[in-house]
Formats: C-alpha cells, structure tokens, sequence
C-alpha cells in the first residue's frame, strides 16, 4: 500500500532527474485518480513545465528577431559603405577621362581611386569577420575626411543642400584610431543628416581633437530625431520595423571603440556629437 501511495512521486522524481533543457509534464495516466495534495503536486509541476515551455519558445522567437534586426544593421551598413564611396569612385573615373592631359589632376583622381577602393576591401575583410570592427585597421588620418567630402558631395548636390565643412585635427597624422569606423559613422550620420534637411538648407560636419579624443559633430536642419530614431542612436532596445538603421549602427560603432553619443537640438538645428578617446598606445 505504501508503495503503490509513494507512486507518484517516484514518477515525480523521475520526470525531474531525466529533464534537459525544458522538463516534461507527467503524463495523465500517471496522476492520482482523486484530487489530492499528490495530485496537486504533480498538477502544479505540469503547469511549470509548460510555463518553461512557453518561456524557451519565446526566448527562441526572440533570438531569431534578434538575427533578422542584425541582418539589417549589416545590410543598411554595408549598402551606405559601398554605394557612397562608388559615387565618388565613378566620378574620379570620369575626371580621369575628361582631363587626360593635366597630370596633376589624374594623380589626384587616382589617389582617391586606390584609397576608396582599399576602403571597400577593408569594408568586405570587416564583414567577413562577422561585422567585428577591426581595431588593427588602417589608421585614421586627415586623407580620410577629404574622402568623405569628396564622396558625400555627389548626394548633397542631389538632394539641394549645403555642405559646411569644418576639419581641425591640429596637423596630427596618426590619431592611433580605425578608419574604417569612423568612415562610416559619419557617412551615416552625413546621410541621415542630409535626408532630414529640406532642399536648401545646410548639412556641417566638424571634426576637432580635445582632451585626448577625436571629436566628430555632424549636424542639420531638418526637424530632429522622433522617439524611435533617437532610441535607435541612444538605448540599448531592440530596433523595431522602420528606417533609421544607420542610425543603430553608428551607435554600435562608437560603443565598440569607447566612446560615447550625444543628441542636441539648437536654435532649429540637429546636433549628434560622437567622442572616441585616442588609443594611447598608439600615440
């Protein structure tokens, strides 16, 4: 008698010992017939189970809308790395054939060819490592942000607005941070800067050293961010559906190298000022 009323928990037992990663419910056969504390027992870690269940299920959902989100932070990030810098390629292409006889032109064009192109190889050596950034990477120089300009201005011209280009480094050569990053967090913000500004008005960007850090402020015009674009650039949520990508993947970038984010809105102008502190150790 005793054996057969201590049953159920050795199946309770059971159940519990041979669980992996979610448990399993005791079956109904296994239950005993009338409602007692047993019974309830065993109800009550059946309801678990599922609970359990329910909550891997959920996790697993929420690991697979993570890969999608990711999957379009690389996409977005990828298409403004390669289509902008092909502007600007194109066009020093047709500046070579338009002035084949002036040396001194071609050598130019040609500088900006060899280093938009080492550009997208550092591009596609960075997605294959899995969207890592690379801190060994070429570092950033002054070239890096007459590139920028050469390769922003084709989409500035398009859209009518300004460009107020402001580059101090302090004659400094080596700043001991990547370029590849840098690149391309003020490409994203040039562009978002550039699709939020109205046709004639102004797009700036300012670059600065200070206290030891590379100070990038890229500013416009437009109406500033809404609430969902500024959680894309400042908090840690989850990007929902919509534009704005860019904006996350410049927030991602500068956490990897360090730095911090800040959001302003001044006398109708939209401010985002990126800090990234030099690498000491290459001074």
């Amino acid at each position: 008698v005793i054996q057969r009323m201590l049953r159920p928990i050795a199946a309770l037992t059971e159940h519990m010992l041979s669980t992996g990663d979610v448990p399993t419910p005791v079956p109904a056969d296994e239950l005993p017939p009338r409602d007692t504390e047993l019974r309830r027992l065993l109800e009550t870690f059946n309801t678990m189970t599922g609970a359990i269940e329910a909550r891997a299920e959920a996790e697993r959902r929420l690991a697979e809308r993570e890969r999608y989100v990711s999957l379009g932070r690389l996409s977005s990030s990828l298409a403004h790395e390669i289509n902008n810098p092909l502007g600007g390629l194109l066009n020093a292409a047709d500046t070579i054939r338009s002035y084949p006889d002036r040396p001194e032109v071609v050598k130019s064009a040609a500088e900006l060819l060899e280093r938009g192109l080492l550009h997208l190889k550092e591009v596609s050596r960075t997605i294959l490592a899995e969207h890592r950034v690379d801190r060994q990477a070429t570092p950033l120089t002054p070239n890096d942000f007459n590139d920028l300009r050469i390769l922003f201005e084709p989409e500035a011209t398009r859209r009518r607005v300004a460009l107020d280009w402001d580059v101090d480094l302090g004659g400094a050569r080596d700043l001991g941070i990547p370029s590849g990053p840098i690149r391309q967090i003020s490409l994203n913000l040039l562009l978002n800067a550039a699709s939020a500004t109205p046709a004639g008005g102004t797009v700036g960007l300012r670059a600065r050293t200070e206290d030891e850090a590379l100070v990038l402020t890229v500013w416009d015009e437009g109406p500033g961010l809404d609430k969902a674009a500024l959680a894309r650039l400042t908090s840690d949520t989850a990007a929902g559906p919509g534009g704005g990508v860019g904006l996350r993947v410049v927030r991602d970038l500068t956490r990897a190298l360090s730095g911090r984010l800040e959001y302003a809105r001044e006398q109708g102008r939209t401010h985002i000022t990126v800090r990234i502190p030099k690498d000491r150790d290459n001074r």
